[in-house]
C-alpha cells in the first residue's frame, strides 16, 4: 500500500495554505444535554473549547474534502458532508480512508481480509473494492471527523 507524500498528488496541492491555526474558541457548558426527558436549563459555563484544536490534530497534515455519494451511509457519512482528513494518522485496518485507486478518489473503510486488502463500502448498495497487485493505490489520509450541517 502506497502513501502519497506531502505536497501534490495528481495535480492537487495538499500542502497547508498556512500553518497558523485559526482560533475559534466557544464556551463549553458543564452540563450534558439529555436526548430523552428534558432537564433543567441552567446554563453553566465550565470551560472554553478551541474548535481548531478539537477538530484538527496537526494543521500541517490536515485537509477537508466534501463527500459526493452514499457508499459510506452506514458509517454515518452522507452525501454533502465534509470530512476532516489527517495525512499523519496511520492507515490501519478498520480506519476510514481517502484512497486514490487507479486515479479515482473514494472514501472507504480499509479492511484486511484473508486474501489481502479491501476498500469496504458501508452501504449494501455499493460494491467493495478489492486491492490487487495490479492496482495503483495511494492513501491520501485517514478520516478523523465528519462535519454536517443540521
Amino acid at each position: 500500500m502506497k502513501r502519497t507524500p506531502a505536497g501534490t498528488a495528481h495535480g492537487v496541492d495538499l500542502r497547508p495554505i498556512a500553518t497558523i491555526r485559526a482560533v475559534a474558541v466557544v464556551p463549553a457548558l458543564g452540563r450534558r444535554v439529555h436526548a430523552g426527558k428534558p432537564t433543567s436549563g441552567d446554563d453553566y459555563q465550565e470551560d472554553a473549547v478551541d474548535l481548531g484544536r478539537h477538530l484538527v490534530r496537526d494543521p500541517s497534515s490536515t485537509f477537508v474534502m466534501k463527500v459526493d455519494g452514499w457508499s459510506m451511509r452506514d458509517a454515518g457519512i452522507a452525501d454533502g458532508d465534509e470530512l476532516v482528513v489527517d495525512r499523519g494518522v496511520a492507515a490501519e485496518n478498520g480506519r476510514i480512508v481517502i484512497a486514490d485507486i487507479d486515479g479515482e478518489l473514494t472514501v472507504k473503510r480499509l479492511k484486511r481480509t484473508a486474501t489481502g486488502w479491501l476498500l469496504k463500502a458501508s452501504n449494501p448498495d455499493f460494491a467493495d473494492v478489492p486491492i490487487g497487485d495490479k492496482n495503483d493505490l495511494h492513501i491520501w489520509g485517514v478520516v478523523t471527523r465528519v462535519l454536517r450541517a443540521v
